[in-house]
């Protein structure tokens, strides 16, 4: 089946049941988890990722949009799935309707949903995000719990959860401590006012690991269910692999003389006389363009550089030093070859870019492919495939 494509995506099911058991390794066994599945589950594909995540015990989904949770709905999705942004209130009853909850940061929004459930005739999930500092959405701490004693007098609601959301739990100790501390006490002072929470949740992925005080009764994990630290410093901390490779192929094999110049605007000057391979992939599958003339790949086994400008549709790398290169030989932009491997925190370092965003900008003109891999090491490399979907 791989060799249709010359340019794809592998995603490995069992690394990425092998990432969701290390996480329960870190948190009580009644805890839930949310996970976040959220563009395109950061590129790793949203509904076959959420279908699996089904399989293995997941609780919840997180959606970034209505079209994304519709997406998950129409493909069969039934776990709860909480749309963890803004909505627009005229997306409200659409919302309702795919039995989508909704986080709600002002009152006025609440409101809003209280309406349109009782125009449709149902009730509306509601989650309420609290800004403890993160300063990007949410209800002011100082006088949330008066907000929230008001909505629940709103008919239509169902007041599920409550969360809030760390912008440093992967560096800043202190101010994320003192997040924690003020979430706490605004969950008690609405607890002393009867109002009870059945899902209270705020340990994004590096606070599931740094901060077991705000695990409360569900967590929020995403990029490192998919094998990925928020941060460097987090690598030792738990044992996640990369859920995902990108590959690619050589399609064109050419010998570039002393001189000539390789690609748009003439960046790279050939030094001595070449051989360049063309590989199926370019800033339109997700290659950055800012990986040219200074990111590298993997071919037979060696890491090898990129030269000249990457495009919307190939990349050219330089092949000088290798015997006989082939149309068709496999090419890793990023993942696993021989004893080599390219991390997105590789790419992220040399395009000044983040791990998140080397996975989420895979476009969808990439095919996924999912695997089994069988069983996963202590080396954290992955053996034996022994199936492979594409979904």
């Amino acid at each position: 089946m791989m060799d249709r494509y010359p340019t794809l995506v592998e995603v490995d099911l069992d690394a990425f049941k092998w990432n969701l058991e290390r996480i329960r390794d870190l948190i009580p066994p009644e805890t839930k988890i949310l996970l976040v599945v959220k563009a395109d589950a950061y590129g790793h594909g949203a509904v076959r990722i959420s279908r699996f995540a089904s399989e293995c015990g997941v609780d919840m989904l997180g959606v970034a949009t209505l079209d994304e949770g519709r997406e998950l709905r129409n493909d069969g999705i039934s776990l709860p799935i909480l749309i963890l942004s803004p909505v627009l209130t005229e997306e409200l009853e659409e919302v309702l309707q795919n039995d989508l909850a909704v986080t709600a940061s002002t009152f006025d929004f609440a409101a809003a949903a209280s309406r349109a459930a009782v125009r449709i005739g149902t009730e509306c999930s509601l989650h309420i995000e609290i800004d403890t500092g993160m300063g990007r959405a949410g209800l002011p701490r100082d006088s949330a719990v008066e907000i929230i004693q008001r909505v629940k007098d709103l008919p239509g609601l169902k007041l599920d959860g409550i969360y809030t959301h760390f912008p440093a739990s992967d560096s800043d100790i202190d101010f994320t401590l003192d997040q924690i501390s003020f979430f706490t006490g605004i969950l008690e002072d609405l607890r002393k006012a009867g109002l009870l929470f059945q899902f209270i949740h705020c340990a994004n992925s590096a606070a599931v690991i740094n901060f077991p005080s705000s695990h409360f009764n569900m967590i929020r994990p995403g990029l490192l269910a998919y094998g990925h630290c928020p941060s460097i410093d987090l690598k030792d901390r738990i044992e996640v692999v990369p859920v995902m490779s990108f590959k690619s192929k050589l399609i064109l094999v050419r010998e570039v003389p002393a001189g000539a110049s390789v690609s748009y605007g003439r960046t790279f000057i050939a030094p001595e006389d070449m051989t360049v391979g063309v590989i199926a992939a370019g800033y339109g599958h997700g290659v950055s363009h800012r990986l040219s003339n200074k990111g590298r790949v993997l071919f037979r086994g060696r890491k090898v550089s990129i030269i000249g400008r990457v495009t919307m549709d190939m990349t050219m790398i330089d092949l000088t030093d290798f015997d006989r290169p082939e149309v068709g030989e496999e090419v890793v932009i990023f993942g696993r070859q021989g004893e080599e491997e390219i991390s997105a925190d590789h790419i992220a370092h040399w395009d000044g870019s983040l791990n998140y965003e080397v996975l989420c900008r895979i476009s969808k003109r990439v095919v996924r492919v999912y695997l089994r891999s069988g069983k996963i090491d202590s080396t954290k490399s992955l053996l034996g495939i022994h199936e492979m979907t594409q979904g």
